[in-house]
């Protein structure tokens, strides 16, 4: 957390932190409070919650999670996996 007067003073080292990191940063201020993020971040979690917001999707989304967290695909290259299958 930091404060609006601070992140003021520190905008161009706040953006390249949440750009880099890809962690926000939340401001504070007597008016309420917001959240500084990189834009790809956001663009990435406005698609997640318009994916979500159909329950067949969201249901289909929640099911490939699992099964990606089942199922540990062992890491390797594109001639390996042909040789395998």
């Amino acid at each position: 957390m930091i404060s609006v007067g601070d992140a003021g003073k520190r905008l161009p080292a706040l953006l390249e932190q949440v750009n880099a990191a890809h962690e926000p940063v939340r401001i504070t201020s007597e008016v309420g409070d917001a959240v500084l993020m990189s834009a790809q971040d956001y663009d990435s979690w406005q698609e997640t919650v318009y994916l979500l917001r159909a329950p067949e999707n969201a249901r289909l989304l929640m099911q490939a999670v699992h099964r990606d967290k089942v199922r540990r695909v062992a890491p390797g290259t594109l001639r390996s996996y042909d040789q395998r299958g």
